[in-house]
């Protein structure tokens, strides 16, 4: 046992130190947005028959009204009954595990070798300083849960599909696949598309003989995301809700999408393709080593193009829908370098760059911390005073590709200040600009 875990002591140091990165600075992060809305006991952490009861029953709602994420939205409210610590504990543990997937994915084995552990933290730079706001995706509950918790769902279930093809290894749990289908395939409507376009393509690459043969649970799984996606795209709230933002799919709407999804390629993520240049350029012209392309990570790419594109027919969209997209980007660029060639250099960069992007979010998200709760306190005493009406200073900070936060709107009728204002009781709130 000893010996195994200095084995594994870079593994260790690592992912400790991710786990640490994410726990630490979503300890100051509190709720915001959409987590007052779905928060259903308010300034409370309390567990009883009652509140599980009200999730259900809000749940019938939401599914009838709003939308079919049924999966996300549960997850969400059940996080949201105990102490935030909770869910910065567990999300801490499901980010950490969505960048060991990633790099599994590039290289099909687990990192535990020095130079390979260091490329976690070259994944959670990657995702930082390449996607833009990831902490939103990363730390705030609702986005969250809905975007990296999901994505790390789908990514999970085609493992055997991975190990199937790597390791012609199949597996007999055909029922296993069919139930946890139906939760893959509920996840998001974009990864619904993309999944089922998964399926599609094996089907044709097994036509062509390309592929000699299907995997047992092909068909398992196939209909179990039928069914999860049914529920999802078939709630009638979807109906409601893109009829109340007076969406009309049109070529204009579609030729829109895709003139926003080019300039996130192009401008959004840009950091990313000069670190990934970077490393390139250093791969190819010190180390003499040209890029391989595979077809499974070609796959991988095509998966993430197709859940992006599908957002053309989306009533609504905005960047963290491309999230998944970006994942299958960084899975198919880090498969086409040996990153364990590269020198300790790399990593001491890494290292070093993780701490820093560490003290600087927590610098921030400090700030944003003592800002909710002095805000919280106003609100309060002012309602205790009998004003239900309030006007409170909005945050001095400016928001960034790193730094993200979801500030009460200046219009006390916007839909997230009806929520707070729901949340704690009053009648209106909205924000004015703080006198220097």
């Amino acid at each position: 046992m000893k010996n195994k875990i200095i084995a594994a002591r870079f593994q260790i140091l690592a992912n400790t130190l991710l786990l640490l990165f994410y726990f630490i600075i979503a300890s100051k992060t509190p709720y915001a947005a959409d987590d007052f809305r779905y928060k259903l006991n308010p300034l409370g952490d309390e567990l009883s028959f009652k509140i599980f009861s009200d999730i259900y029953d809000f749940q019938v709602w939401h599914y009838f009204n709003w939308g079919g994420r049924i999966v996300a939205h549960y997850l969400l409210q059940l996080f949201l009954i105990p102490s935030k610590s909770v869910f910065n504990f567990f999300n801490a543990i499901i980010q950490v595990l969505l960048i060991n997937t990633i790099f599994y994915f590039a290289y099909n084995k687990i990192a535990i070798k020095y130079r390979d552990v260091s490329s976690l933290l070259l994944i959670n730079l990657f995702l930082f300083f390449g996607f833009y706001k990831y902490s939103g995706f990363s730390i705030y509950m609702t986005p969250t849960i809905n975007y990296t918790w999901m994505h790390l769902i789908v990514l999970c279930y085609y493992l055997p599909f991975w190990h199937f093809y790597i390791h012609k290894k199949d597996s007999e749990k055909r029922l296993f696949f069919l139930y946890l289908g139906i939760i893959a395939g509920c996840t998001n409507e974009h990864t619904l598309i993309a999944q089922l376009y998964f399926f599609l393509l094996l089907y044709i690459l097994k036509k062509n003989t390309i592929t000699k043969e299907l995997p047992s649970f092909y068909y398992h799984s196939l209909i179990g995301v039928l069914i999860g996606g049914i529920i999802l795209i078939f709630s009638p709230g979807n109906f409601i809700r893109a009829s109340s933002q007076n969406s009309i799919l049109s070529i204009d709407s579609i030729i829109g999408y895709m003139h926003y999804d080019l300039v996130w390629i192009i401008h959004d993520i840009k950091p990313f393709w000069f670190m990934l240049i970077l490393l390139i350029i250093v791969y190819y012209f010190f180390y003499k080593k040209s890029l391989v392309i595979s077809m499974p990570h070609i796959i991988i790419l095509s998966v993430g193009v197709t859940s992006s594109a599908s957002m053309a027919f989306s009533p609504s969209y905005h960047s963290g829908t491309n999230l998944f997209l970006f994942i299958c980007i960084i899975i198919f660029a880090l498969s086409t370098m040996n990153i364990s060639l590269f020198s300790n250099y790399l990593s001491y960069i890494n290292i070093i760059s993780t701490l820093i992007l560490l003290m600087y979010l927590y610098h921030n998200h400090n700030f944003i911390h003592n800002y909710f709760y002095n805000t919280e306190k106003d609100i309060l005493l002012k309602k205790e005073e009998g004003n239900y009406d309030l006007m409170i200073n909005n945050i001095n900070i400016d928001t960034n590709r790193l730094v993200n936060y979801y500030a009460i709107d200046n219009d006390p009728n916007s839909p997230r200040n009806v929520h707070i204002s729901t949340y704690y009781g009053i009648k209106s709130i909205k924000s004015v600009k703080q006198n220097n």
